[in-house]
């Protein structure tokens, strides 16, 4: 996975600019057009780089703001061919910017109508699987950890707390808040149905054996959730996303939090407080330990550089 930005910077910097992306080893490519930019005015700067080298660029590119208004749009390429530098391509790191990983997480985390809808049939889901015998039980936890994106929007709240922007904080718990009350009432409506047709009665939820993983878990289970919570953020700051659903269904977040809906409306407040906490937990596993994955990613990989805002 390589990169391709295309910049927009002052014409009167873009000598300088230009001439110093050219000298770095790690851009394969440089295409200039003058006064290429209606908005905002300046010119235009297209690069084809290694995606090892994107920080350097991106320090590059961020010193000329200070003499206007710059854009920058960056796009994955799955393949690279340069002449003489192509071993450079074959060996080129796997890190995401924080750029895209936070771009990524404020599209997944966002509130909107598909973002609530998910979260509301993956509660659903995880109840229906929670009253079913083991086989489909294990199929339904996870197909509803696959449809929920509940992992995106407390792995946001991970980032802004480094990031430490007040105004990514407050939205990112707007997300988990909304969305989280959103499961937990899908969870519950669903809940309601299958009692109304005689299937959600207190001796199913007491044998079954998700309910137990969530409101009683062994060792574990818990180092199953932390490496879930690790392996989350190590998958989403490395382009593979596509297997994110890995790392929820290591988590309880999803039937958790449905039961926390299924307590509330069979007026089980037991039922209710020990899947709040199963979520607090997990919530604070994916925070801290999913946290600790940037940090320490920003430090290997990316020198401390913080993100274009």
């Amino acid at each position: 996975m390589h990169h391709q930005i295309d910049v927009t910077v002052p014409s009167s910097v873009a000598d300088d600019v230009a001439a110093e992306l050219a000298r770095h080893d790690g851009v394969l490519a440089l295409t200039r057009q003058q006064d290429g930019s209606v908005k905002p005015p300046g010119d235009v700067l297209s690069l084809h780089v290694l995606n090892r080298a994107i920080d350097d660029v991106l320090a590059i590119i961020e010193r000329a703001r200070e003499h206007g208004p710059i854009t920058v749009a960056t796009v994955r390429t799955e393949s690279v061919v340069a002449t003489g530098a192509q071993d450079a391509v074959e060996d080129d790191a796997d890190e995401s910017p924080w750029e895209e990983f936070e771009r990524t997480l404020r599209h997944h985390g966002r509130i909107s109508t598909n973002y609530l809808a998910l979260m509301a049939l993956g509660g659903a889901i995880a109840v229906a699987g929670l009253l079913s015998p083991p086989v489909p039980q294990a199929l339904a936890l996870a197909a509803s950890a696959i449809i929920a994106p509940a992992f995106e929007p407390v792995a946001k709240l991970a980032v802004a707390i480094l990031r430490g922007s007040l105004y990514r904080i407050r939205r990112s718990l707007v997300s988990v808040v909304v969305g989280y009350l959103v499961l937990a009432a899908g969870g519950g409506v669903a809940f309601l149905v299958m009692r109304a047709l005689g299937m959600g009665r207190p001796e199913i939820l007491a044998k079954s054996e998700g309910v137990h993983m969530v409101v009683d878990p062994t060792v574990a289970d818990w180092l199953v959730g932390a490496g879930g919570a690790l392996a989350g953020l190590v998958i989403i700051t490395s382009f593979r996303e596509a297997v994110l659903a890995g790392a929820l269904i290591a988590l309880a977040l999803v039937p958790a939090a449905a039961l926390v809906g299924i307590g509330v409306v069979s007026g089980d407040w037991t039922l209710a407080l020990e899947g709040l906490q199963r979520t607090g937990a997990d919530m604070a596993l994916v925070v801290v330990l999913g946290g600790a994955v940037v940090l320490v990613k920003d430090r290997l990989h990316h020198g401390g550089r913080r993100p274009l805002a």
